[in-house]
């Protein structure tokens, strides 16, 4: 555990010195799991997508993830994520309105929290989210969104986890 912990903060060490935002999240699940997520995104990609999917920007988002359970605070789990993530402007010129959605992989320390059972430690991270620029002199947003782990089946039981999450991101 200690040599995949101190990879994982290799990794997020070195992740600035091409990243160009960062972002802080806290997240709720209805099975009362609470948590935080910190993460960096590289946003000045040099891929342009196709116009019949709507043009959305490319980004690419590494994360580390910890949650509790509410009910019994030493029930814990974390997890390092990288996502590609597609963004749609949707709305808005001076203050723009983004659809975000994206799916990536994660690897979690422990498969169990609380009653819910993952089975393996890596897991797929589906998400999807609404962020906006609320300020126009500045590039920062707010999102909200939506978030579900599950290992696809690839081994049972797969309960999965599902959380709502309000995130800020400051680009830098």
């Amino acid at each position: 555990m200690w040599r995949i912990a101190s990879l994982v903060v290799l990794i997020i060490l070195n992740f600035p010195s091409f990243a160009d935002e960062v972002h802080f999240t806290g997240a709720y699940s209805t099975d009362q799991l609470r948590g935080v997520r910190a993460g960096y995104r590289v946003t000045n990609l040099p891929v342009e997508l196709p116009s019949w999917i709507g043009s959305p920007k490319l980004h690419v988002e590494a994360a580390l993830n910890h949650w509790q359970d509410s009910n019994n605070t030493e029930d814990n789990i974390t997890a390092f994520t990288i996502s590609p993530i597609l963004s749609w402007h949707i709305a808005g010129a001076q203050r723009p309105l983004f659809l975000e959605a994206g799916i990536g992989g994660s690897y979690f320390d422990k498969t169990q929290i609380s009653n819910r059972r993952l089975s393996t430690q890596f897991q797929f991270e589906d998400r999807i989210s609404l962020s906006w620029q609320y300020n126009r002199s500045s590039s920062a947003r707010i999102a909200l969104g939506y978030t579900h782990y599950s290992n696809a089946d690839i081994k049972r039981p797969n309960d999965g986890l599902d959380f709502f999450w309000l995130s800020w991101a400051l680009p830098f």
